[in-house]
């Protein structure tokens, strides 16, 4: 997990804790008494919907520490009120007599806190501590930066052409400078689109709908605005910004299923299908851009023909975006440290489909 993950979710978890403070029910202070998880709980509830979709759509990694650290300061508010008299007192009037039944039944809650911390937060502590006790003047973690691509209720985007270049290429220096950035998709009309159904049941289906596509696509911006994308693809395809925003609009577009299919796949682990569909002038290029004399002649199977000889337009308007979105759909792209030979063109086979 990289170190932008790590200080966004304790960005997060810091929000989440105020917001939870600030309570004007103080439910906090009986959820205390009963122990760490009934505040992990409640902070989960506190969390927004954003922080929820944005939690929700990272890597498992990412969700374990923000699990760590969250039982780890649910732990230390736990004991700040049991251990102290003023607080105590507090929370003990705040808490309700069921509550309080149901902490005096539980045996052994010190010991079991304990043990807990001992094997599964300690080392969350370890951490904290040590990003707490950074030596004086040491220059603090820089903030990621949030580029957010705007969609319409068609998934396109809100931006025009300028402005969609300099996201695009903010995002790119971003990776080509080593910066954290962190890319988000948000639907702003989602909410009046839905109203317009009328049936509160269907409106709700339609909404989360769209936001399930939204973080698949958020995904998959992700995992183009990447170190593995600069090192496999960016020398040979990706050198203008044109170029990327090419890539940008097709993994935003609805894949298209119609026409002629070409398969492309690996053979080699890990074994995925990204196949693309081809107009009729998009057929003509490709057939000649393998050099080969018919359409059907792209029934060779594994070795015939390779990704990389297709024409570049297909290369990043089909190819491209369909390999990133199997990989996040296979879960391939949660681990920050994925390979990049995955994206290594020459190793994904060609054929009709």
């Amino acid at each position: 997990m990289s170190t932008a993950d790590r200080q966004w979710i304790e960005d997060v978890l810091v929000r989440t804790y105020i917001r939870l403070a600030a309570e004007p029910s103080h439910r906090v202070m009986g959820e205390s008494l009963i122990g760490a998880e009934a505040v992990v709980r409640l902070a989960e509830q506190a969390m927004t919907a954003g922080d929820r979709r944005d939690v929700d759509a990272a890597s498992e990694d990412t969700r374990a520490y923000l699990d760590a650290v969250s039982e780890s300061i649910a732990y230390l508010i736990s004991k700040w009120y049991s251990t102290n008299a003023e607080p105590n007192r507090t929370a003990m009037s705040q808490a309700t007599g069921e509550t309080l039944q149901t902490v005096r039944t539980i045996p052994n809650l010190i010991e079991a806190l304990k043990a807990h911390l001992d094997s599964a937060l300690a080392p969350a502590l370890v951490r904290l501590e040590q990003s707490m006790s950074e030596a004086p003047g040491a220059p603090p973690e820089p903030e990621p930066e949030r580029i957010v691509f705007q969609l319409d209720s068609s998934y396109s985007p809100l931006a025009n052409d300028a402005e969609l270049n300099e996201l695009v290429s903010a995002a790119a220096v971003a990776v080509l400078e080593d910066r954290p950035a962190h890319i988000g998709v948000s639907l702003p009309s989602l909410d009046e689109d839905v109203k317009r159904v009328g049936d509160t049941v269907l409106a709700a289906q339609l909404k989360r709908e769209r936001q399930i596509k939204a973080q698949r696509l958020q995904l998959a911006l992700s995992a183009f605005f990447s170190p593995q994308v600069e090192t496999a693809w960016a020398s040979t395809y990706l050198r203008v910004v044109s170029a990327r925003v090419r890539v940008v609009r097709a993994i935003l577009a609805e894949r298209e299923t119609t026409h002629a299919k070409l398969d492309v796949w690996r053979t080699m682990p890990p074994r995925i299908s990204a196949p693309i569909w081809l107009t009729p002038d998009e057929v003509h290029a490709v057939v000649e851009s393998v050099k080969l004399n018919r359409w059907d002649q792209l029934r060779g199977g594994a070795g015939w023909r390779a990704a990389d000889e297709l024409p570049r337009s297909v290369i990043l308007e089909k190819v491209m975006p369909s390999i990133l979105v199997e990989l996040v759909r296979g879960q391939i792209t949660n681990d920050e440290h994925w390979p990049a030979d995955f994206l290594f063109l020459p190793s994904w086979h060609i054929g009709q489909g």
